[in-house]
């Protein structure tokens, strides 16, 4: 494993097509949706990743039969069965993975056991596990909540459960998913307000590619009656948060990048983070399954007037605050309650790198606020900690850019999410 990458300074403006890492989220939802329909899936282009290759190897462990054939993968759905006897599943670092197996766990009759990493350890689990005990499954954690944990359904789930909103959309994601195989389905009732919507959206959609539908009521109330998972075949689309950092390599060089497998189509939210690029002078052209980010002339980023609400992108928050010290004046970036508790903590820890920097930093609670520092002003070779974090190591590889010689360490961590994205940036120096 690599110690750490020096990130070069790119000199001149860069004109680049490529495609895009196929999406983890939507790849995860696939993987399992495919597991539990009736009839086998071919699933094309999907994200390959650590995470990914977590829940393949959970699906594998519970009975389900996986391929693959010249990059794409075969799956034989389980219709909801699956092997017999106490199983264990290790996660990794896969937060994601975790919750969509937690509720599926409610659907065996035996024990499933989750753990992971330490980072995964510290994620908190406590809203779905109770979900599921209100439910009539029984649950049990060595902490309230937090992994290692057991998971033991029944044949005889309810239909009706309410849930915080406030914490994370999975658990909502992994609810809605095995609601059609519950015995009168499911209504799950929100309460307070959803964050992050757009992660609910990409699941329901992917439910629809399996035949299932999900009545959705102003985000308050969703219903999904008893149904069957059909196997199909579908092509993963390009993966939103990767794509905000060519986005914004290409906003602050002035260059241009085109996805070729990432478009108006998508349900992903991070799409979004384009309109933040547009608001830094970029030119972005649409079309269905691609898209072309120009960026503004060099040293032409204009101040943004108003503060980037970004609770439904937060994922991309960490690409906007590396971006932050190159746009004039103070960015001020709300709406990150839900960054506190990821793989690291991610309004603290780039705060602090970003403070080594020399770049003036406030935080809040679910705020951000940072200064534009010019760039002779940045203090050199600085090593950024990146707490094994995939997103912070992409975010400061960013504005490592536009320095020179930055070096951020445990670098590989980004295979959790892009195993290709170093050679990717290398393709930005000609």
């Amino acid at each position: 494993m690599s110690q750490r990458e020096i990130v070069q300074k790119i000199e001149k403006p860069f004109q680049i097509s490529m495609n895009l890492p196929g999406s983890k989220s939507v790849t995860l939802r696939n993987y399992l949706l495919a597991a539990l329909a009736d009839g086998t899936s071919y699933i094309s282009a999907p994200g390959l990743c650590d995470d990914t290759d977590r829940m393949e190897d959970s699906l594998q462990r519970l009975g389900v039969k996986i391929d693959t054939v010249n990059g794409e993968k075969i799956i034989q759905g389980q219709n909801g069965h699956f092997a017999e006897g106490e199983i264990g599943l290790e996660l990794g670092l896969s937060a994601a993975s975790t919750r969509l197996l937690i509720a599926l766990a409610a659907l065996r009759s035996e024990k499933t056991s989750l753990d992971g990493e330490a980072p995964l350890r510290a994620r908190p689990n406590k809203y779905l596990l109770d979900a599921l005990v209100e439910l009539g499954a029984d649950v049990s954690s060595t902490q309230d909540g937090f992994m290692p944990l057991t998971v033991q359904g029944s044949s005889a789930l309810k239909q009706k459960v309410t849930m915080r909103g406030d914490r994370s959309s999975q658990y909502f994601s992994a609810l809605l998913i095995i609601a059609p195989l519950l015995p009168n389905g499911l209504h799950l009732y929100v309460d307070g307000e959803l964050v992050s919507k757009p992660y609910v959206d990409i699941t329901i959609q992917e439910m629809e590619k399996f035949g299932v539908k999900v009545e959705n009521d102003r985000y308050q109330h969703f219903y999904v009656a008893p149904q069957s998972y059909r196997g199909t075949n579908l092509t993963v689309e390009g993966d939103a948060s990767a794509s905000s950092y060519f986005s914004a390599l290409a906003t602050i060089h002035g260059g241009t990048v085109t996805f070729k497998n990432l478009g108006t189509s998508t349900k992903q939210g991070d799409i979004r983070f384009l309109e933040v690029c547009e608001k830094l002078g970029a030119k972005i052209t649409y079309q269905e399954n691609r898209v072309t980010i120009q960026g503004p002339k060099v040293g032409e980023l204009p101040a943004l007037t108003n503060e980037i609400d970004m609770e439904n992108m937060p994922d991309v928050a960490p690409t906007l605050m590396a971006m932050a010290p190159f746009i004039p004046g103070k960015t001020k970036i709300t709406g990150l309650s839900t960054l506190r508790i990821k793989e690291c903590d991610r309004i603290a820890v780039p705060a602090a790198q970003l403070h080594k920097l020399g770049v003036q930093v406030t935080e809040g609670p679910d705020w951000i606020e940072i200064d534009s520092l010019p760039i002779s002003d940045f203090r050199q070779e600085v090593e950024i900690e990146t707490f094994d974090d995939h997103r912070i190591a992409m975010s400061f590889a960013v504005l490592g850019t536009k320095l020179d010689h930055l070096q951020i360490l445990e670098p590989d961590c980004v295979n959790k999410t892009y195993p290709h994205f170093w050679q990717d940036l290398n393709r930005l120096y000609g």
